[in-house]
């Protein structure tokens, strides 16, 4: 049963596996506090809210069952505004192709940008949050509880045993979630590496393991 502006619908729906969430793109599960932070005080850009769209519109495409993902998106069909913003769209993309680099390109680009926001956020994000949650199992797993300080932990960890960051972690997680603690657990060693190293002697800097 999910939440549809507000309602409650039947759906049924397929949990994913690692090689079909990949291919919805590049993104993580997990929010460090840093994360949050920015999220709250930063505003992102129209190319972050269209690929977030994006994103999860794929994810909701290959998840979605019965109605399917193209049957749901029947029920927007009729609408005249829906309909007026796909036709500008095509228009403003070949503009866009005669359109050499310049102040002018740049303008059609964010034009191109706000109608895609417009016309890829059709499904409420109350129905698509829903999802992205069940099909990706972030309820039923721990990654939400993985902070900067358990990553950077597990990291330095798995440098002292040659082995990955996730190796450290107990707790429950998919295989795309093991992933996404190796790469992000890696990425905020490397920057805890780079702050001290100019504080540590010479003979005690730590070197990163081959590959990473």
């Amino acid at each position: 049963m999910a939440p549809f502006h507000g309602a409650i619908i039947p759906i049924k729906l397929r949990e994913l596996n690692q090689a079909q969430i990949l291919s919805c793109g590049d993104f993580s599960l997990i929010e460090t506090f840093e994360d949050k932070i920015r999220a709250n005080t930063g505003k992102p850009t129209l190319k972050e809210m269209v690929a977030f769209a994006e994103r999860h519109h794929a994810i909701a495409k290959l998840a979605l069952v019965c109605p399917t993902y193209d049957e749901i998106l029947k029920i927007f069909e009729d609408d005249p505004k829906i309909e007026e913003s796909r036709k500008q769209l095509d228009e403003l993309k070949k503009e866009l192709f005669k359109t050499p680099k310049g102040p002018q390109r740049s303008a059609l680009e964010e034009e191109i940008d706000s109608l895609k926001i417009w016309i890829d956020l059709i499904l409420p994000e109350d129905f698509l949050s829903f999802i992205v949650s069940f099909t990706l199992g972030i309820d039923k797993s721990d990654i939400k509880k993985v902070t900067k300080s358990i990553l950077l932990d597990a990291a330095i960890l798995a440098h002292k045993g040659s082995d990955n960051p996730a190796d450290h972690i107990d707790g429950l997680f998919t295989p795309f979630m093991k992933d996404d603690i190796n790469r992000r657990a890696w990425i905020i060693y490397d920057e805890w590496i780079q702050e001290h190293s100019s504080s540590m002697p010479k003979s005690k800097k730590i070197r990163m393991p081959h590959g990473h």
